[in-house]
């Protein structure tokens, strides 16, 4: 469920564009990580929000987002 949730979030209610930059709240958890993968795999510059800097290294190394802000 957490992938269907954040397909359609992303590509019909929030119809991103080509080129766009994705910020993404709560990136840490189930429907964040498929946001911001989502948005990877299609070339967005993908920003996260996430609440400790474990979670932050994480999202980074693992995850390769372009910034996450604690």
């Amino acid at each position: 469920m957490p992938e269907l949730t954040a397909y359609f979030g992303l590509m019909r209610i929030g119809k991103t564009k080509e080129g766009e930059t994705v910020v993404v709240s709560g990136a840490a958890g189930a429907v964040g990580v498929m946001v911001g993968q989502i948005a990877k795999m299609y070339g967005w510059h993908v920003v996260d929000i996430a609440v400790t800097d474990e979670k932050v290294k994480t999202l980074e190394k693992e995850f390769g987002f372009d910034e996450v802000i604690n």
